[in-house]
């Protein structure tokens, strides 16, 4: 499995951990584990779970195969062991804590909200507008608005993106990739541009507007997500 065991050891570098420490969360000894890395061994789909919560990847991730990363951190790794050694009551104390918690940062994040960049240079659904990284802003926006993994964003001006994105919008940008078909923002020349990624060209939904042929000058700064509405600006 050479994608397996080249995933897995660059994750567990990618974590700063070694052999030993990931044998010990794995309850198998430093030899065992060595074996996942070199294709001698594999692992059952119990130490995969947890390999991926650990190395904070999924199962697809550790096979090789292209997915969004996941959320769970050691800390949380940690934290899920100790409910599990909980007796039903209490399990039932945890849950109410954690209920009345989340309903209180729910309801702090409505009324204060959370920072977020947003660029004060647009990015163009046209003919393209200069979009340098040193001009943001950051603002309070409701986290229920962001959806996981935004991470900048981004007024529209022009109307190439018609009628899914309008000119004024902030779009929610994050920083996967975008892959054929995805909506992104992108710079060329050091104009900022607000288009779909197609097979070797950018493209816009209004059709008035001609296809962009990509070159190695084309840089891309991230897939969007979501829009901000005018209220969440506020």
């Amino acid at each position: 499995m050479p994608a397996f065991c080249d995933a897995l050891k660059h994750a567990r570098l990618r974590a700063g951990l070694t052999q030993l420490q990931v044998a010990r969360s794995l309850g198998v000894t430093a030899s065992t584990y060595c074996g996942y890395e070199t294709g001698k061994r594999e692992p059952d789909i119990p130490k995969l779970r947890r390999l991926a919560l650990l190395l904070r990847l999924s199962g697809d991730e550790l096979l090789g195969l292209p997915h969004a990363v996941s959320q769970v951190a050691p800390h949380e790794i940690e934290l899920l062991d100790q409910l599990r050694a909980l007796d039903a009551h209490g399990r039932r104390l945890v849950r109410l804590v954690l209920s009345e918690e989340a309903d209180r940062v729910r309801a702090q994040d409505e009324t204060e909200g959370v920072p977020f960049r947003v660029s004060e240079q647009p990015a163009a659904a046209g003919l393209g507008a200069y979009l340098g990284p040193e001009a943001f802003r950051t603002v309070l926006v409701p986290r229920r608005a962001l959806p996981r993994g935004a991470s900048f964003g981004v007024p529209v001006c022009g109307d190439s993106m018609e009628p899914k994105y309008r000119d004024g919008d902030v779009l929610i940008v994050s920083d996967i990739p975008p892959e054929p078909g995805d909506v992104g923002v992108f710079i060329m020349e050091g104009a900022g541009y607000v288009k779909v990624m197609g097979n070797g060209e950018l493209l816009s939904l209004n059709p008035a507007y001609a296809p962009i042929p990509m070159s190695e000058g084309i840089r891309s700064c991230g897939k969007v997500v979501g829009v901000l509405s005018a209220s969440d600006l506020h």
